[in-house]
């Protein structure tokens, strides 16, 4: 993380519109066309002090969808259980609901 201070020329308690405007310095002074690999250099140092340290922690913490795929065989097994427990007369129906 400090190289990415010094990349910028800012120190670490350099405010987000300090690291802006240092990066912006910078690009100037690097431009993509004639110093490619400083551009990059500079891009990612300006990007990870963007983000911050909290971003590993936001991915931690990030909800993601579960992935899971259903065997059909079982899913079968387990309707015909639920439906089999669902088995209802008309006349039950009619006797629970008055």
């Amino acid at each position: 993380m400090t190289d990415h201070y010094e990349r910028l020329g800012i120190s670490p308690e350099a405010t987000s519109a300090q690291i802006k405007a240092a990066y912006h310095t910078k690009l100037r002074e690097f431009p993509a066309h004639t110093y490619p690999e400083e551009f990059k250099a500079i891009r990612a140092a300006y990007e990870a002090l963007r983000k911050g340290e909290t971003t590993k922690y936001e991915d931690l913490l990030k909800f993601r969808p579960l992935e899971a795929e259903l065997n059909p065989e079982i899913l079968k097994q387990v309707r015909e259980k639920a439906l089999a427990q669902l088995e209802v007369s008309l006349d039950d129906l009619i006797r629970a609901t008055f």
